[in-house]
């Protein structure tokens, strides 16, 4: 039965065609309306299930292909959510930060992209990652990030940068030995287990900085700090 989208009152009658469409018009508030259309665009659960595959290694070519519909699309939808969800752990204390860089590139292995990463030892967390190159300009905006995290102990491997700029924390203990990094080895093992585009073998080519980021994130927010459970009864629950 139609109802007045304003008043919500079903006392409605007809009222003429727009553009082909029936239109009506409420005898409470007045107000005229045509019936509303076929919602454009796919559903949540198809959107929810292209960022599950994705965050299951997919790429979203083969994500397309199994949905049948434009890569385009699966970008856009992985993007926004993306971006909905982005964030970094909120800064507290944290006894020992492991930190390290991976190796990536943008179209080319030419064009060398290093994504560095702290990684919070005691909670298992990747607090804080920045992208760039593998230079001490780079590491110094993460490392200015890090200064709200009250670290007791930095953990690293021998990279010039490291030695350089956390001379300049006092506050913190700096310990130079990779058998003291595991767990962010561990973490890069798998950031690249676990997306198409960070395999060290693979046709995936990322295009640009922005998707690297928000892979990122959806890493750490789903993979390391968090669980794709809730992502998954999320679209279980639309399908029911």
């Amino acid at each position: 039965m139609n109802q007045c989208p304003k008043c919500e009152h079903q006392h409605v009658i007809k009222s003429g065609f727009v553009n082909g469409k029936q239109r009506y018009k409420c005898r409470v508030c007045n107000y005229q309306f045509t019936q509303p259309t076929t919602e454009r665009g796919k559903p949540l659960w198809m959107k929810l299930d292209a960022v599950l595959l994705y965050l299951g290694g997919m790429s979203m070519n083969a994500i397309a292909n199994h949905l049948n519909v434009s890569a385009q699309a699966v970008l856009s939808w992985i993007r926004d959510f993306a971006k909905l969800n982005y964030e970094k752990p909120l800064p507290g204390t944290a006894v020992v930060i492991e930190l390290d860089e991976l190796w990536h590139f943008i179209d080319k292995k030419k064009r060398k992209l290093w994504i560095w990463k702290a990684y919070d030892r005691n909670s298992r967390r990747l607090i804080d990652w920045e992208l760039g190159g593998r230079d001490s300009q780079t590491l110094e905006k993460m490392l200015k990030r890090l200064l709200s995290w009250q670290v007791t102990v930095y953990c690293t491997d021998d990279w010039t940068p490291y030695r350089e700029l956390l001379e300049l924390h006092p506050d913190a203990f700096h310990v130079i030995t990779k058998s003291e990094t595991v767990g962010i080895e561990r973490n890069h093992s798998d950031n690249r287990h676990w997306f198409a585009r960070f395999h060290r073998r693979t046709k995936v080519v990322s295009r640009s900085e922005e998707m690297v980021d928000l892979t990122m994130a959806l890493f750490a927010k789903f993979r390391v700090n968090g669980t794709i459970h809730l992502l998954r009864d999320w679209k279980l629950a639309l399908l029911s």
